[in-house]
């Protein structure tokens, strides 16, 4: 007994996981950018520091969504003086920083989608009961609550790469306007702007790492209860096999066992109509940001591309690759995990007919038909019902991209401008 008991304890997990928690690091992301409290936050709990954040996230909001992107654009009113990799190395990032606005709004305005998918996922969570499907939800919820350290610290080295290459170059890293500030004048005013440039690059690395990862981490977590619900499909009617032997009372055990498992069925086909639920709360959000992101994408790797292996010199090559590098980040994972989920919708179909069917009642198999009917249509996301959200797509943009590139350079204008100077 003592070892039986002992076995029951390592099996039984210490610590049930809830699949909201992979979004845990997410919504402090939110937090800090005054995009939403968190329950349990000083905000929810006291109307003084709800009025104090408002303010907060009203001021946030303002910097984001108007002051940084007219920084970048007024720039382009004083680039006399200025060398072309100065330009591109700024034009690369402004790209990116005006249009951020848009899905931030977009963001901001499906929080209340993304927070009404936490429902869904608690009822699917209620559906996990084998020590193994806790392990597959904890494993989850670490994996995406990593991810989001790992967008922030990627951004963050694009943005310290910049600031250190431009500093010994004695450039600040973007030339933003900036009113009384003329880095040109002296040193003082020089490491003024190149500092501020860096906290406000650094801002906005934040709001573009969270933006670009929640996509990632939504998908993750759809696919790890598709996966769960493709083992327990996989395993219906298994158990059956245990009673082909036993003697006595095999036809009564048998019936039970084809109710049981008639039962189980239907709950698996409640868990994917769940699962479809959550689907239909975070595809919209997720449909608005990628498209945005699928409008600049190409003409940011193709304008980097150009001040890479054309116009830049070493320092600045090597931020220009490291902030390529970042930009792929936006779309590629989120695509990849569209295009993952296709795959394992496609194994849920395998797992349905793979199950054990034969010998059930007629109520289980009519009701098999009919979910493998159902399951035969994959879970396809769109931008905006323009573009699929695929690897493919993502590839596409990729190949535009540097098509844009080819044409410049067969153009010589780098050859022209040099000879212009």
């Amino acid at each position: 007994m003592g070892q039986e008991r002992n076995l029951f304890q390592k099996s039984k997990p210490k610590h049930v996981w809830e699949s909201r928690q992979a979004f845990g690091n997410l919504f402090n992301c939110f937090y800090a950018l005054g995009m939403q409290a968190p329950d349990g936050s000083y905000p929810t709990r006291s109307r003084v520091w709800k009025r104090v954040y408002r303010c907060f996230a009203a001021i946030m909001y303002l910097w984001q969504l108007l002051m940084v992107p007219t920084f970048f654009v007024i720039s382009y009113k004083y680039t006399e003086g200025m060398e072309i990799t100065q330009v591109l190395t700024s034009l690369q990032v402004a790209i990116d920083a005006v249009i951020l606005p848009a899905k931030i709004l977009a963001l901001a305005c499906g929080l209340p989608l993304l927070r009404r998918g936490e429902l869904h996922l608690a009822e699917l969570d209620a559906r996990c009961v084998r020590p193994e499907e806790h392990r597959r939800i904890a494993a989850t919820v670490r994996f995406c609550n990593r991810l989001v350290w790992f967008y922030q610290i990627a951004y963050a080295i694009y943005s310290a790469s910049t600031f250190v290459c431009s500093f010994l170059l004695g450039q600040p890293p973007y030339s933003l306007y900036l009113p009384g500030l003329d880095w040109r004048r002296n040193r003082r005013q020089f490491c003024a702007q190149a500092w501020i440039e860096f906290i406000i690059m650094n801002w906005t690395c934040l709001h573009q790492a969270t933006d670009d990862v929640y996509a990632v981490i939504y998908l993750y977590v759809l696919r790890t209860h598709v996966q769960l619900l493709s083992e327990r499909m996989h395993h219906l009617g298994k158990t059956i096999q245990d009673w082909d032997n036993q003697p006595g009372q095999k036809q009564v055990q048998e019936q039970q066992q084809q109710e049981n498992d008639c039962d189980e069925l239907q709950r698996c086909i409640q868990d994917h109509q769940t699962v479809l639920k959550f689907l239909n709360c975070i595809s919209p959000v997720i449909s608005r940001t990628i498209f945005v992101q699928f409008l600049i994408t190409a003409a940011i790797m193709g304008t980097t591309m150009i001040n890479i292996f054309i116009f830049a010199n070493t320092n600045t090559k090597i931020a220009s690759t490291i902030y390529l590098m970042a930009v792929t980040l936006q779309t590629s994972p989120c695509c990849y995990q569209a295009t993952s989920l296709i795959d394992d919708c496609q194994n849920l179909s395998l797992a349905i007919f793979q199950c054990r069917w034969i010998g059930q009642n007629p109520k289980f198999r009519k009701l098999l038909l009919i979910y493998l009917h159902r399951s035969q249509e994959p879970m396809k996301l769109t931008a905006m019902k323009l573009l699929p959200i695929n690897l493919a797509t993502n590839l596409s943009i990729a190949k535009f991209s540097f098509s844009l590139y080819t044409l410049i350079k067969k153009m010589n204008l780098g050859e022209r401008l040099n000879n212009g100077n």
